[in-house]
């Protein structure tokens, strides 16, 4: 499930939001389980070009993104993303080692970095420093 939290109110501020990205659906909803706890509304996207519109809409902390998926893979968007000054915090995921020597010389503004199969509380780890939970 996924859930929309938008903007502080009542001046109570917005639990911080999180946009899951994979083209594999059963991923995206392993990690939505492994974060659910959190108290962060999460919103999920299947490839780099729906991401991007999730994150025009929702404007989320933080992105956890698949490196390889059709359509716009991670990297694209996020140079998509830099191109346009944007500062979200962004957790790149691979199980490729290619694409992981790839991201790591090229991604100064991503946040880390994780190698698949992703071991959940090392990702849980990333997600509460990253959004200092």
């Amino acid at each position: 499930m996924s859930l929309a939290h938008e903007g502080a109110r009542d001046g109570v501020p917005s639990p911080p939001t999180i946009l899951v990205v994979d083209d594999e659906a059963l991923q995206r909803e392993q990690l939505v389980a492994s974060l659910s706890d959190l108290g962060v509304g999460i919103f999920q996207a299947g490839n780099g070009e729906e991401a991007l519109a999730m994150i025009a809409a929702h404007q989320p902390g933080l992105v956890i993104m698949d490196i390889r998926m059709p359509v716009l893979d991670g990297v694209g968007a996020v140079d998509r993303l830099s191109a346009c000054g944007s500062d979200i915090k962004i957790i790149l995921m691979t199980g490729d080692p290619v694409s992981l020597h790839a991201a790591h010389a090229r991604r100064p503004n991503v946040f880390t970095i994780i190698e698949k199969p992703i071991p959940l509380r090392v990702l849980r780890r990333f997600v509460i420093e990253a959004l200092a939970l």
